[in-house]
């Protein structure tokens, strides 16, 4: 353990996050792992195989953090040409300059697949989320909503153009949630229906059935036996799980291999989620010393031994209490 605490330990639980939000992305970026996500959660490939959805249906390389969600920003590729552009232009730039990608927002994962064996081929876009956990400022549906309304409205002028509007495509948007506090292993479905109001009118489903959010919010994985996605998920996203375990049950249940770069991402999730836990619980243990502090009038060394700090540690939770209390 760091003897570093306060603003410090905030830093590094941050890049320790974004690391371990990289790693997760990067798992589920996976050809494999996308098809398994399309066989069970997108009705138009449930009749295919994953091997052949892996093989035949994702369209080119899946972009994870590269494609812009809101209408004029620009995406990845072309914000980091204009910053390059920009240290180019300006000698002894200073490195600390916000960088003009701060704030942005792109979709975690986004691809497009094809509907194999259609008298027409049927394409579809697909976003799939990675989301640490469900204590959000605002309700997750809603962004998940929006995220699908502009891959919609994106298609102006690419997919179709003037007042094509038959051309749209189908989207979806996929939020795969871990560390929820309730209602682990489920997962919901958001979608345009038609209600009948007056009269007996039925519009073709295709031509409003355009938009659908899922979320997705996983458990342990022994909660999940019936339900191959959230148990395939809860196994491959798990900090807890050690990279032989995950292949053995990747292997044998979804026939899926663990490549090497897929075994050195598990590897480093798990790496990470310990190093987020230790630091974490560190950082709570202070906190529990300084409360018991106020609380009871007694000194530093009586708090330690109530929540049974062991000795040898003594010298670093004095420092790590000096620092908060500094801090605050």
């Amino acid at each position: 353990m760091s003897e570093q605490t306060g603003i410090a330990n905030s830093i590094d639980i941050t890049k320790q996050e974004a690391q371990y939000d990289s790693c997760a992305k990067k798992l589920l970026s996976n050809n494999i792992i996308l098809a398994w996500i399309l066989k069970e959660c997108v009705p138009e490939f449930k009749q295919y195989s994953v091997a052949q959805i892996a093989n035949d249906c994702i369209e080119g390389k899946p972009q994870v953090s590269k494609v812009a969600v809101d209408q004029d920003q620009l995406d990845k590729d072309e914000l980091e040409y204009l910053e390059d552009m920009s240290d180019k232009s300006i000698e002894g730039k200073n490195t600390e300059d916000n960088s003009v990608k701060e704030g942005k927002v792109f979709y975690d994962i986004k691809f497009s697949a094809v509907v194999p064996d259609t008298k027409e081929p049927v394409q579809l876009f697909i976003n799939v989320e990675a989301q640490k956990d469900d204590k959000t400022p605002y309700p997750l549906i809603k962004r998940g909503l929006y995220y699908v309304s502009r891959m919609i409205s994106a298609q102006k002028n690419t997919v179709f153009i003037k007042s094509h509007y038959e051309k749209i495509r189908k989207v979806y948007s996929i939020w795969i949630q871990l560390n929820v506090d309730e209602h682990e292993n489920s997962i919901t479905k958001y979608k345009v229906s038609e209600e009948q109001v007056v009269g007996d009118y039925h519009e073709l489903e295709t031509n409003y059935d355009l938009l659908t959010v899922l979320m997705l919010k996983l458990g342990p994985a022994d909660g999940a036996e019936n339900h191959p996605i959230l148990k395939l998920l809860d196994v491959l996203l798990s900090p807890d799980t050690k990279p032989d375990e995950k292949k053995t049950i990747l292997e044998r249940d979804f026939d899926i291999p663990m490549t090497k770069s897929m075994r050195e991402e598990a590897d480093a999730m798990c790496n990470l989620g310990q190093g987020i836990r230790e630091t974490t619980e560190f950082r709570t243990k202070l906190q529990s010393i300084i409360d018991i502090m106020d609380s009871s009038g007694n000194d530093i060394e009586w708090a330690m031994k109530l929540i049974k700090i062991k000795p040898e540690d003594y010298e670093l939770y004095k420092k790590g209490v000096e620092d908060m209390l500094c801090v605050k």
